[in-house]
């Protein structure tokens, strides 16, 4: 298991804040999703058509109700008849995601966000969910702006910041959908965030991971790398999710630039 600093919670969002995102990102995608062929490729996810992207979301959702709703200490399935994805209407699809997203709303709304639940991640807690459904919703939502209309719109600032947080305290835990995380190592290389719209801010634009034997590190740190990626927070955030490239997206790569490449092969789904 890596060693991971512990995730700063300073910045974290304020639970009704997260509640409004995640509702305003449904109403996007719904609305996205209303007006394109289902057909239509997701090229941040290169196996996956718009319908794709929809059922997977909306499955998500649904799931992530389920739990903290039931409050269940195992890990729990929910099957196809259950999310009642309308394959064949896709004309239904904008209702349905739309339902998918304000019933999870609404259990998180409800929800006491200390109850202990079953989570894929470290914090076996609610709260757990209502962080990542914030992120898988959000990112979901560039991967639909990207499939519909060739460009997306960029994460809020604070949104960028815990997303990138967000997805190193996770990394560790994603080996069941990520292979490829349980041969990340290395003898102390280093990488280097720079969030460079955050230098006046308060909200922490800088991070460290360090490669080890037997995982990796990380910290807010401003110490340089061995390989660099400086660029905004939000364009960081999609670089680390693999929502946007190189050079080419406004980033600006220093250092050693097979590290980077290493780190986005043994973290990629």
């Amino acid at each position: 298991m890596p060693t991971l600093a512990p995730s700063p919670a300073c910045h974290a969002l304020e639970a009704p804040r997260v509640l409004d995102l995640i509702k305003a990102d449904v109403a996007r995608i719904a609305a996205l999703v209303a007006e394109a062929d289902p057909g239509r490729p997701v090229p941040s996810c290169p196996d996956w058509t718009l319908a794709d992207l929809v059922e997977h979301l909306g499955r998500i959702h649904r799931w992530a109700t389920a739990i903290v709703t039931r409050l269940p200490q195992e890990r729990i399935e929910l099957s196809a008849q259950e999310i009642g994805f309308p394959k064949d209407a896709w004309s239904a699809a904008p209702d349905w995601v739309a339902a998918g997203g304000a019933a999870l709303v609404e259990a998180l709304g409800r929800a006491d966000l200390d109850a202990p639940c079953y989570a894929w991640g470290g914090d076996q807690h609610v709260r757990f969910w209502l962080r990542r459904m914030l992120h898988e919703t959000a990112i979901h939502r560039v991967d639909a702006e990207l499939a519909v209309l060739g460009e997306a719109t960029a994460l809020e600032q604070a949104v960028a910041v815990d997303t990138i947080d967000e997805f190193l305290a996770n990394v560790p835990y994603t080996k069941r959908f990520r292979p490829a995380v349980r041969e990340l190592h290395g003898d102390g290389e280093t990488i280097h965030l720079h969030a460079t719209d955050l230098d006046e801010s308060e909200l922490p634009g800088e991070w460290l991971i360090t490669l080890e034997p037997h995982g990796f590190r990380w910290s807010h740190a401003h110490v340089k790398g061995a390989a660099a990626v400086r660029g905004t927070a939000s364009d960081l955030a999609l670089w680390i999710t693999q929502r946007k490239g190189g050079a080419e997206a406004g980033l600006e790569l220093l250092g050693e630039e097979p590290l980077l490449a290493y780190w986005s092969a043994k973290t990629a789904l």
